[in-house]
């Protein structure tokens, strides 16, 4: 595979999210400006390459000064690789712009290289628990039953390859410290923690897994802090030196914002839920659910009961660490998580759910032969699953994004597809605003309504036309909105300051699927214009979330409208 991926390096392997990640390197080293305080840097970047649809990995304070969206976690365990790639490019005539082939051969052998050392750890946690024959299965088991195979190797970039190996460190060496109380193997512990916490702050839950190891009862629970207090030296020289891991994050954030912890996560279209988990979704979805797309992992599952049987000294440390942790990454309001295969964040579970497998494994065996066939078989049968639908995905069989169930049924073993087939996917979103509402015929009038007609004040700069909660307007995934209105021209020319028919929904967090198209008002004299426009709602975070349409006087002169129309088409059944 190794191999595979090296001979399939893209020119765009640093693109999207890993653009993301990745933007502290340039930032710092080639452009000297490691606060990013400047991005027409990389605006000129992204125009030239098209590594991202929008700017999105880039954030701001509160004075609206740019930040970077991600924490830098993943900047620094790829910073060794960022350097090979500069001096080789600096060596062979190659740009040493942060994004020459050089730079994205780097990383992608610094993604593989990661991918060993996490399947190295990996392979020692298993064996603690199992023997050579089962671990050996037990990894070929979740290498190729499980969407593993996918984001570990072609898409080893992303921050998942390298969470996998961090919390394999952790179950490692607490493994090693509760065998042996050293400090070094506390101190990995941290670190590791810490790094994770740098990456993706929600994956920090692993700290639930070393506190419970052995822990199974109060008094244990008792046992364990005064363990703690006996070695409470190491355990403050650790906390001191992870502070001293996390201070340049900590710093940035104080430097741009003032705050010692700062959220950079401003999108309130995309966040976590808490109270309203897509558990159902993630587990059983055609769009993306685990279950479906990664069924092996059924058989992890159930083996928690018979690792409850056989080891309850390390099922609840296990057991509570995935169960919190899958709560919290079902909990994403955007649950399919992008361009993944299957859920892309469980497979940092994976080091757990291998050993509840193997458990289950073990049960298996000594049942009767008849039984152990049957479920020989569903492995099988499973892997084969997996490895075809992997394939499907990569061939764009599979849609990675707008997948349905009638789709997936429709396609189910297919190795080519229709387009009378590509009529059940979810709608599509080309990530653009441009919202060309082309088969209007598939879709049916769900609202009409003409406003009177208005005269906005002058300085008065908004004007509310229409809301409604979006559960209020359909019931559907998606409406189409069209917005129709008239204005008389008292600008006399002036293209800068006007008028704009805002389309948006909007919850506490502030507003999301923003659309503000300019209002025609170029004639040179003063008459009625009419603007036409198309909105494709977004991806609705919430039903109660509201839409909006008004419009912003941004000129905050007197404005005549008239015949204001809001339609909305819904989906015919």
């Amino acid at each position: 595979m190794s191999i595979y991926r090296i001979n399939n390096v893209s020119k765009k392997e640093i693109s999207w999210d890993v653009l993301g990640y990745y933007l502290y390197l340039p930032a710092t080293f080639v452009h000297h400006d490691p606060m990013m305080n400047d991005i027409s840097w990389l605006q000129k970047v992204n125009e030239e390459k098209q590594l991202a649809g929008t700017l999105y990995m880039v954030s701001s304070n509160d004075e609206g000064k740019p930040m970077y969206f991600f924490l830098m976690g993943t900047a620094i365990l790829y910073s060794p690789f960022y350097f090979i790639g500069d001096y080789i490019a600096a060596s062979n005539g190659y740009p040493t712009d942060g994004f020459s082939m050089p730079y994205q051969y780097s990383m992608v052998i610094g993604g593989i290289l990661f991918t060993i050392i996490g399947l190295i750890y990996f392979r020692k946690i298993l064996l603690t628990f199992f023997s050579e024959k089962l671990t050996a299965l037990l990894i070929l088991l979740i290498v190729f039953g499980t969407n593993y195979i996918h984001h570990l190797t072609l898409k080893n970039l992303e921050t998942v390859n390298l969470l996998f190996m961090l919390v394999s460190i952790v179950i490692w060496f607490t493994i090693k410290w509760h065998e042996e109380q050293k400090f070094k193997h506390l101190l990995k512990i941290g670190i590791s923690i810490t790094l994770i916490g740098l990456i993706k702050p929600t994956e920090a839950i692993i700290i639930l897994f070393p506190i419970l190891w052995n822990v199974t009862s109060k008094q244990l629970l008792f046992e364990k802090v005064n363990l703690l207090k006996r070695y409470k030296k190491q355990l403050i020289y650790t906390i001191l030196i992870c502070l001293l891991i996390a201070l340049p994050q900590i710093s940035y954030w104080y430097i741009k914002t003032g705050h010692i912890i700062y959220d950079t996560y401003k999108n309130p279209g995309v966040g976590l839920d808490l109270t309203s988990p897509h558990i159902l979704n993630i587990l059983f979805s055609f769009r993306k659910g685990w279950l479906i797309y990664t069924p092996i992992m059924l058989f992890s599952l159930i083996g928690f009961y018979h690792l409850y049987q056989n080891r309850k000294d390390i099922f609840y440390a296990c057991f509570i660490y995935f169960i919190a942790s899958f709560y919290i990454i079902s909990s994403w309001s955007e649950w399919w998580y992008g361009a993944a295969f299957s859920v892309r964040p469980l497979i940092t579970l994976y080091p757990i759910l291998a050993v509840s497998l193997g458990c289950f494994l073990l049960w298996i065996n000594s049942k009767s032969i008849l039984f152990k066939l049957s479920i020989t078989g569903s492995i099988f049968f499973f892997v084969f699953l997996n490895q075809f639908q992997w394939w499907q995905l990569k061939n764009y069989i599979l849609d990675p994004y707008r997948t349905t169930n009638a789709y997936y049924f429709r396609t189910f073993l297919k190795t080519s597809v229709t387009e009378d087939d590509q009529k059940l996917l979810l709608i599509a979103r080309d990530f653009t605003a441009m919202n060309e509402f082309k088969n209007q015929k598939e879709y049916k009038i769900k609202f009409s309504k003409t406003f009177s007609n208005k005269t906005i004040k002058e300085n008065e700069e908004f004007s509310m036309i229409y809301e409604k909660p979006y559960k209020e307007l359909t019931e559907k995934d998606h409406l189409w909105i069209k917005g129709e209105i008239e204005t008389y021209n008292t600008l006399k020319g002036d293209s800068v300051n006007v008028p704009i028919l805002v389309f948006t929904f909007e919850r506490k967090e502030g507003a999301y699927g923003y659309f503000p198209p300019e209002i025609k008002t170029y004639s040179k004299e003063p008459k009625w214009e009419k603007s036409v426009f198309n909105y494709l709602t977004p991806e609705i975070r919430n039903t109660k979330d509201r839409f909006k349409i008004y419009v912003w006087n941004r000129s905050k002169k007197e404005l005549k409208i008239r015949n204001i129309r809001v339609t909305t088409f819904e989906k015919k059944d």
